[in-house]
């Protein structure tokens, strides 16, 4: 399993970077929109932070098909083709089963079970996790209940050295999913899992956790204003003010947060955008659809 794992990790390092493992967006190419786009990566600045995302070409272009175009947070649908992915190589039937969809000869499904075994375990591994992404992963087409990825599980070449190349079959499943749009922007659920159960949200956490302390530095003197606030902090004296209102979050909101029980719609963006939040904590919970 070692020797496999290194074939693989060293394979995806060749295949997809030069110098380093840092792969920025590991799906650049592969995903596409349901009328056959591709999503190319791109970024947005807000309070002085970068914000990654895949979009349709129609839209960063402005053409005719604005409105169906797709605009997808980078980490998130990242984050859901690899849950994706991991589940599938986590089950050896499913990966049998589409072996002989795939027509791969009976005698290398062995070594497949073993190569995705390997791959699976370097996927979870935060070292190699992009680098392995993107030399699993061959095309994911985007539909507005699902998506079919289309992946490559490598198999090392037996007998080979540990920088052998790898050869392998490109296995197809399709994931159910729950596309929830906001404008043009899309969230995705993977069928099954209940986005309140998914892991707490970095980012959302972080504004919440940003509000209080900016609040606490103005109230107990260690801040004079808005202004020396955010100059300390390298963000505009508007951003401060968008995030103090997140102090008076109601405490049972907080805790739904911090552990990632929240909506899949609830993010710190739309937190951020919110014009104001009700006073009443039980009226806050009704309107961010906090049960």
């Amino acid at each position: 399993m070692e020797r496999t794992q290194r074939q693989l990790r060293e394979h995806a390092v060749r295949r997809h970077t030069s110098t380093t493992k840092v792969v920025p967006s590991p799906l650049t190419g592969k995903l596409f929109d349901q009328a056959g786009e591709r999503l190319t990566p791109s970024y947005a600045l807000k309070g002085g932070r970068r914000y990654r995302y895949y979009v349709s070409r129609s839209l960063m272009k402005g053409t005719a098909g604005r409105a169906k175009g797709w605009r997808l947070p980078a980490p998130e649908i990242e984050r859901s083709v690899t849950e994706a992915l991991g589940k599938i190589l986590d089950d050896p039937s499913a990966i049998a089963v589409t072996a002989e969809e795939a027509d791969v000869a009976p005698s290398r499904v062995p070594a497949l079970l073993e190569a995705a075994r390997a791959s699976r375990q370097l996927l979870a591994s935060e070292a190699d996790a992009a680098a392995m992404l993107a030399a699993l992963v061959e095309r994911v087409e985007l539909r507005e209940d699902g998506m079919r990825l289309s992946f490559r599980v490598a198999i090392p070449i037996a007998g080979g050295d540990d920088d052998a190349d790898a050869s392998g079959a490109i296995l197809t499943r399709f994931i159910p999913m729950q596309m929830q749009r906001r404008g043009v922007e899309m969230r995705l659920v993977i069928e099954g899992r209940d986005a309140r159960t998914s892991k707490a949200d970095p980012a959302l956490l972080k504004a919440v956790a940003r509000g209080h302390r900016w609040f606490d530095d103005l109230v107990c003197g260690r801040a004079a204003s808005l202004a020396e606030i955010a100059e300390r902090a390298g963000v505009t004296a508007r951003y401060v003010r968008r995030l103090l209102r997140l102090a008076f979050l109601a405490p049972a909101i907080i805790e739904v947060i911090i552990e990632g029980r929240q909506p899949a719609e609830l993010t710190a963006q739309t937190l951020l955008t919110r014009s104001a939040l009700p006073p009443d904590w039980g009226a806050q919970k009704r309107v961010l659809g906090i049960d």
